[in-house]
C-alpha cells in the first residue's frame, strides 16, 4: 500500500509535527468516485491554498449510506491508491461517517476546501472554526463532476436511481400551531398541501414522511395514538390519490439520545436500507433547523419553509421557500 496512505491516529501525530514546523495543513473531501478532469482541478487549487495537502476519503460504507448501494463504483483501495498517485496529494485517509466533521475535529486543519454546491455555510464549518481553520471554496467547473458521469452511463443503459422527497409533517403538512397533534380532531391540512402532494406524488420521487414524535416518549400520548391519527392521514392521501409511501418517527425524549431523533439521521438511513434510495438524489422539505441540520449531515438537498435559519449555526439550507408550494415548484424545476 502506498505511504500516503495512513489512519486517523497517525495523520494526527504527522499534522502536529507539520503544525510544530510551520507547515499550513489543507483538507479536502470526497468520494473521488471515478477520477476525472474535475478532481484533478479541484486537487491542484486545494494544494495552492497551503503546504501539505491531507484529502479525506469516503470509505464504501460511508458512500453507500447516501449515495444507495450502487455506489460507488470503485472500491475505497483502489479510490486511495489513485489519490496517492496524485503529486499534489500528500496524504490519504478514510473516514466512515457521511460528512468529515469527526476526522476534521482530530487533524484541525489551516484549510478546509469545499466545493460550491455545499458553499462557505456547509456542515463542516462550526467544526473548522472552532479550531482555528477557514473554509475555502473551490471553483469548480460546471458539468465536470462524478454524478453528471454517473447520470450519463445511467441514461446510456437505463438504470433507475432510486431518489425520494421527505417531508416533515408538522409545519409542512399540517397545522402544527396548537403544539403537539396526535388526535385526528385536531389535524388540520395546511392550505394547499394535499394539491402539493399530489403533484409530487406522480413523479418517480418517493415520498416519505420523517417526524419527531417526542410527545409519546414525554407520555403526552401514546404509540396506538399516533398509529391511530397516521392510519387517518394515510386513508385521506389515498381519497385525494396521494401516494406516500412510508411513515418514519422517532418516540424518543431529547434525553434519551437516540439515533433517530432529527436532526440525527436515523430515519434518513432507514429509508435507504428499506428502499435503496439515493440521499445525495433526494430532497428534504422541513420548517424547523433540525430538518436543515439532518438534511445538511446526510447530504441530501434541503429546502426549509419559513424563517431563516439562526446565523449562529452558520448553515444554510440549499433553498428557501414560503411554504410548500413554493418547495414543490422548486424540486420540479429541477427535474
Amino acid at each position: 500500500m502506498n505511504k500516503k496512505i495512513t489512519d486517523t491516529t497517525e495523520i494526527k501525530r504527522i499534522v502536529k509535527e507539520l503544525k510544530l514546523s510551520h507547515k499550513k495543513i489543507v483538507t479536502y473531501n470526497g468520494n473521488f468516485d471515478i477520477l476525472h478532469l474535475g478532481h484533478l482541478k479541484s486537487i491542484q487549487e486545494a494544494k495552492r491554498q497551503g503546504d501539505v495537502l491531507v484529502i479525506l476519503l469516503n470509505s464504501d460504507a460511508s458512500i453507500k449510506l447516501y449515495k444507495g448501494p450502487n455506489r460507488p463504483i470503485m472500491p475505497e483501495g483502489e479510490r486511495a491508491e489513485t489519490l496517492a498517485l496524485i503529486n499534489e496529494v500528500d496524504y490519504v485517509i478514510l473516514f466512515d461517517e457521511i460528512n468529515p466533521k469527526k476526522v476534521l475535529s482530530e487533524i484541525a486543519p489551516n484549510v478546509h476546501c469545499n466545493g460550491s454546491d455545499w458553499g462557505e455555510n456547509c456542515v463542516e464549518r462550526s467544526v473548522v472554526e472552532e479550531n482555528g481553520g477557514e473554509i475555502y471554496i473551490l471553483s469548480w467547473e460546471k458539468g465536470l463532476s462524478t454524478t453528471n458521469i454517473i447520470k450519463r452511463i445511467i441514461n446510456l443503459y437505463k438504470i433507475p436511481t432510486v431518489r425520494s422527497v421527505f417531508l416533515d409533517r408538522d409545519g409542512v403538512i399540517n397545522d402544527n400551531k396548537s403544539g403537539y397533534v396526535y388526535r385526528i380532531e385536531d389535524f388540520e391540512f395546511l392550505p394547499g398541501a394535499l394539491d402539493q402532494l399530489k403533484k409530487l406524488s406522480v413523479t418517480n420521487y418517493k415520498l416519505i414522511i420523517i417526524t419527531n414524535q417526542s410527545g409519546i416518549g414525554r407520555n403526552y400520548y401514546t404509540h396506538k395514538d399516533f398509529e391511530k391519527l397516521n392510519r387517518w392521514m394515510l386513508r385521506e392521501f389515498k381519497k385525494k390519490d396521494i401516494r406516500v409511501d412510508k411513515v418514519y418517527f422517532c418516540p424518543h425524549k431529547p434525553e434519551e439520545n437516540c439515533d433517530c431523533r432529527k436532526p440525527k439521521i436515523g430515519m434518513l438511513t432507514n429509508a435507504v436500507k428499506d428502499f435503496d434510495i439515493s440521499l445525495n438524489d433526494s430532497w428534504l422539505i422541513g420548517n424547523d433547523e433540525k430538518d436543515v441540520i439532518m438534511g445538511r449531515e446526510a447530504n441530501v438537498k434541503t429546502i426549509k419553509l419559513g424563517k431563516k435559519m439562526s446565523k449562529n449555526l452558520k448553515l444554510e439550507p440549499s433553498f428557501y421557500a414560503k411554504d410548500l408550494s413554493s418547495a414543490a415548484d422548486i424540486i420540479l424545476s429541477h427535474e
